[in-house]
């Protein structure tokens, strides 16, 4: 068997059972901002753009939970966002990927140990998916004693 066989393994987590410790732009800036909490957690900060307005974007941590905090600007339900982060601007926009509900843009953020986060930018679109390792790294960490929770 000398080709290698690439598997995909899915986990479904249940909503608001896991949260985002550590999440950061493409060029490593720290966006998790323990000055500001959501239902307890230290919130995902994000500098968010629309219609020519910029303001800042707090990003409820736990996955699957939908509360967000706005600073500086008011966004209507249903606008599109631009995110971009707060410290070195680059843009938070997935180039490569749309929305699977109603293909608007997505936004990702890295996550340690090569994860992501991915979600709509449409405002108030629940779309969004975690992933945590590619699929040989998942099959490797199975006998391993790694916990999601490094992860996150």
């Amino acid at each position: 068997m000398d080709k290698k066989e690439r598997i995909q393994i899915e986990v479904e987590i249940p909503a608001k059972k896991v949260h985002v410790e550590h999440a950061f732009c493409p060029n490593g800036h720290q966006l998790v901002d323990e000055s500001v909490k959501i239902h307890g957690k230290s919130a995902i900060k994000v500098k968010v753009k629309y219609q020519g307005k910029e303001g800042l974007f707090y990003i409820d941590p736990t996955y699957g939970s939908y509360d967000n905090i706005e600073e500086g600007i008011s966004l209507p339900k249903g606008a599109v966002l631009e995110l971009f982060c707060p410290e070195c601007g680059v843009s938070l926009t997935d180039k490569d990927e749309t929305c699977q509900l109603c293909s608007a843009p997505l936004f990702v953020l890295e996550l340690p140990h090569n994860g992501i986060v991915e979600g709509c930018l449409r405002k108030g679109c629940v779309y969004h998916k975690m992933k945590l390792v590619d699929a040989e790294q998942q099959v490797a960490r199975l006998f391993e004693n790694d916990t999601m929770e490094s992860y996150l």
